[in-house]
C-alpha cells in the first residue's frame, strides 16, 4: 500500500516513473500563490516543549529498534504540525504540476530531476510526521496487545495506517492530526484483532474450504464495519453491569442501540424518559464511559455524541 519510510528514495535514472506515476496530494488555492521558501518558516516553532522524555515504555517488552525510535518521537505543536502538512502537499503540488508539463516522449531531464527532488522532500517532511506520532500508535497498541510479540506487531500495523493517514489528512479543516490518526489506527487494529479471531475459529474448526477464502484487503481509515461495532460493542457490554449505575447503564444502551431497538436514542428521549436534562444525559454518558476505561474509546470514538 505505502512504501517504507525509513529510507530516503534515491535519485533515479531518466526512465524513471516519476515521469507518468500520479501524484497524489490535498490540495489548497493557496499553492498557486505560494513558493517553497515561503514554507521554511524559522519564526514557528515546530515541537512542543516537552518536561520530561517518554518513560513508560518497558524496554525487556519492546524491541530495541521500536523503544530507539519512540525516545526520538516528538511531539509537534499545531503551528508547525500545520506548517508540515501544508509543505508535504505542497510539494507533491509542484512535482505534479512539472509532471503535467513534460514532454510525453522526450521529457526534460532538468524537469525530471525536480521532479525528484520535490518528492524526496515531501518524502522527508512525511517521515518527520509519522516519526512525531509514533508515541500515538505505540500507546494505542500497547492497550490492544496481550503480549510483546502482539505488541511489535501492532505497531508495525498501526505505521502503515499512520502513513496511509498521513497522505488523506485535510490539514486546512483546522483539526490536530492526532484525532484523525487515533480513529484510523484503533479502527485498523480491531479489524486485524477480528481477523485473527475469525482465523483462529476456522482453523480450531479445521475447515479447509473456509481456509482457502480468506481474503486480506487494504484498509480505508474512513470506513466503518459492522465487526468493528460488535467487537466494542461485546467488550463493553461485558464490563457494564459492575461498574455503572442502573441508570448509566440505562444511557448507555440507549445512546448506543444496545436496548435491543438497534437504533440509538437521542439525548432529547433519553432527557424525556429520565426526566432530566439534555446536558445532565450527556454528563452522565461521559462519565460512563470515563468508568468503562480504555476499553470503551474505542467504541466512543467510532460513536461520538453529536
Amino acid at each position: 500500500m505505502i512504501t517504507e519510510c525509513h529510507n530516503r528514495p534515491q535519485s533515479p535514472g531518466v526512465n524513471s516513473n516519476v515521469a507518468t506515476k500520479a501524484v497524489e496530494f490535498i490540495h489548497s488555492d493557496e499553492f498557486e500563490s505560494t513558493t517553497e521558501t515561503q514554507l521554511v518558516d524559522d519564526s514557528v516553532e515546530l515541537y512542543a516543549v516537552e518536561e520530561q522524555q517518554p518513560g513508560s515504555f518497558d524496554p525487556d517488552h519492546v524491541a530495541g529498534s521500536i523503544l530507539s525510535a519512540l525516545q526520538q518521537s516528538r511531539l509537534l505543536t499545531f503551528e508547525g504540525e500545520q506548517l508540515l502538512f501544508k509543505r508535504l502537499n505542497f510539494l507533491r503540488f509542484r512535482a505534479s504540476a512539472l509532471q503535467a508539463g513534460l514532454h510525453p516522449t522526450r521529457p526534460s531531464k532538468k524537469k525530471l530531476r525536480e521532479i525528484e527532488r520535490l518528492l524526496a522532500d515531501a518524502h522527508d517532511v512525511r517521515t518527520e510526521l509519522a516519526t512525531s506520532n509514533l508515541r500515538l500508535v505505540a500507546s494505542i497498541a500497547g492497550k490492544l496487545a496481550i503480549s510483546g510479540e502482539e505488541f511489535d506487531e501492532f505497531v508495525a500495523e498501526g505505521n502503515s495506517i499512520l502513513l496511509y493517514a498521513i497522505d488523506k489528512f485535510d490539514y486546512s479543516r483546522g483539526f490536530r492530526f492526532s484525532t484523525y490518526a487515533t480513529h484510523a489506527v484503533q479502527r485498523h487494529l480491531y479489524r486485524v484483532i477480528d481477523r485473527r479471531r475469525k482465523r483462529a475459529g476456522r482453523e480450531n474448526a479445521r475447515d479447509p474450504e473456509h481456509l482457502l477464502n480468506v481474503v486480506g484487503r487494504e484498509a480505508d481509515p474512513d470506513e466503518i464495519t459492522e465487526s468493528e461495532v460488535s467487537e466494542a460493542a461485546t467488550a463493553i457490554m461485558s464490563r457494564m453491569d459492575n461498574l455503572l449505575t442502573d441508570r448509566e447503564q440505562y444511557i448507555v444502551r440507549g445512546r448506543f442501540g444496545l436496548d435491543g431497538s438497534g437504533e440509538g436514542k437521542t439525548f432529547a428521549v433519553l432527557a424525556d424518559q429520565l426526566g432530566l436534562s439534555k446536558e445532565r444525559v450527556r454528563q452522565l454518558l461521559q462519565q460512563s464511559l470515563e468508568k468503562l476505561g480504555e476499553v470503551a474509546q474505542p467504541f466512543a470514538a467510532t460513536f461520538a455524541p453529536g
